[in-house]
């Protein structure tokens, strides 16, 4: 690892491995995604043709109440940058966020840490073994050849019970999204996405954000409020469990749970790309520089210390500062949240797409707000509310908060992937052994209510 360029910041070190188009992948590791296509998968994902056809981009801006590039605007598709961790997350959750995503993006950046968000130590799953290679040459393939791939790795130097905060780990791995879009050729009008692994816009939204007329994404933005977020649907461990969106498509009671990621904004107001001068740096709350904004420096949308304690000295007005690619997720609400007009959902979430009740005990433990108590609850369904849902689905008990299979969800987006019924099936059929023998360990213990 230490042959890798690499940056080290007050947290840690960022080490930065080849993308997908400097590696020659063995022959016995290459595969076609698109080989297991269906044939409705195949016509949505053979979308990439460089033409554009105009009818078409104009219904689909009008779809989400954009306008559509006029005469003084170039036509041309905006390249896309992504950004998410990746640590024990399941194939089978990356198979269906990778395939939504199929040949879109310009570059997908992913970090992999050498411990969970508590700084407990984990191993490394994409560096350091043969068995680890053969899984990077899988994921390098996943988002298809026009897409450079690339596996970044961080290693905190931080000691445990340094950190007050967990969600602090997964803000400075984060960081080095910028630096590696960065070393890619990103442009100020490009445009940097932020999501989690197991999160992704639709395909169409994300074909909406390349061409359409987007205000957040014109040119000269002040940087204040420059994100379009997702209205998201969320899958609670199958694509049978969902919840219900909250949007004009339900009534009052029958809205369920939202969700706003992932976060898009233009290149100019990201961090290594825009220009600090006309978007001068403001004060975070670790090593001055790192962390979360401080209030009254744009942290939750309020400028009024960064305007007089930061531009009234540059005699600059109105404008905001560089984000960091954590900023472009928890800084909530500032920007635009779409729904399609029709009320149907912009992104997917698939959450707790696990594979064992291991990996979901392993994961409450350990990350982000980690539960001390998850090791020690008598059954997966008491670790979290989500959890909860995702096992009552399974036992055929919904609510007027969630859908009752994927064909009863309500408009007109669905997730590609799982427009395959076999892969429903399977995914489905998966989660309902793991709550079998949930149910049978409380059984057991006689405690099952």
């Amino acid at each position: 690892m230490g042959k890798l360029k690499n940056i080290s910041l007050p947290h840690g070190s960022f080490f930065f491995g080849p993308d997908s188009h400097q590696v020659d992948i063995p022959e016995s590791d290459v595969f076609d995604p698109s080989a297991s296509w269906s044939s409705l998968q195949r016509e949505l994902l053979d979308d990439d043709s460089d033409a554009i056809n105009v009818e078409l981009e104009k219904k689909r801006c009008a779809s989400y109440d954009f306008g559509f590039p006029d005469a003084t605007m170039p036509l041309k598709r905006r390249r896309l940058f992504y950004g998410a961790l990746i640590s024990g997350d399941s194939a089978e959750v990356i198979k269906a966020t990778s395939m939504e995503q199929y040949n879109i993006y310009h570059t997908v950046s992913l970090i992999e840490s050498n411990s969970t968000h508590n700084l407990s130590p984990k191993r490394w799953r994409f560096f350091g073994s043969e068995d680890a290679s053969k899984e990077l040459n899988w994921l390098y393939q996943l988002f298809g050849p026009k897409t450079k791939v690339s596996m970044d790795y961080y290693i905190p130097s931080l000691e445990k019970g340094q950190e007050s905060d967990a969600m602090y780990l997964d803000y400075y791995q984060r960081e080095g999204h910028s630096y590696r879009w960065k070393f890619n050729g990103m442009r100020p009008d490009d445009i940097a996405i932020i999501a989690d692994i197991d999160e992704t816009f639709s395909r169409d939204f994300l074909r909406a954000l390349q061409i359409c007329d987007v205000p957040q994404f014109r040119p000269g933005q002040s940087c204040r409020s420059p994100k379009v977020y997702a209205s998201t649907l969320i899958f609670e461990s199958s694509p049978e469990c969902a919840w219900k969106t909250k949007s004009a498509l339900r009534n009052a009671a029958g809205r369920g749970r939202a969700w706003f990621h992932p976060d898009a904004i233009l290149g100019e107001c990201a961090d290594q790309i825009g220009d600090t001068k006309l978007h001068p740096p403001t004060k975070r709350d670790r090593w001055e520089s790192h962390g979360t904004r401080l209030d009254y420096y744009g942290h939750d949308n309020e400028y009024t210390y960064y305007d007089s304690k930061v531009l009234a000295d540059l005699n600059i007005e109105g404008q905001g500062p560089l984000w960091l690619p954590h900023e472009m997720r928890v800084e909530s609400f500032m920007g635009q949240r779409v729904t399609k007009k029709d009320g149907s959902p912009t992104g997917y979430h698939f959450h707790n797409f696990f594979m064992s009740t291991e990996e979901i005990i392993f994961k409450y433990a350990t990350y982000g707000h980690a539960d001390k108590k998850a090791r020690k609850k008598k059954s997966i369904r008491y670790i979290h509310d989500d959890l909860m849902m995702a096992v009552m689905c399974t036992l055929g008990k919904h609510t007027e908060k969630t859908e009752s299979s994927f064909e009863s969800i309500a408009g007109t987006s669905r997730p590609i992937y799982y427009l395959n019924e076999e892969a429903r099936q399977a995914r489905h059929s998966l989660w309902q052994d793991i709550v079998r023998k949930d149910d049978e360990k409380l059984v057991q213990m006689n405690t099952i209510p």
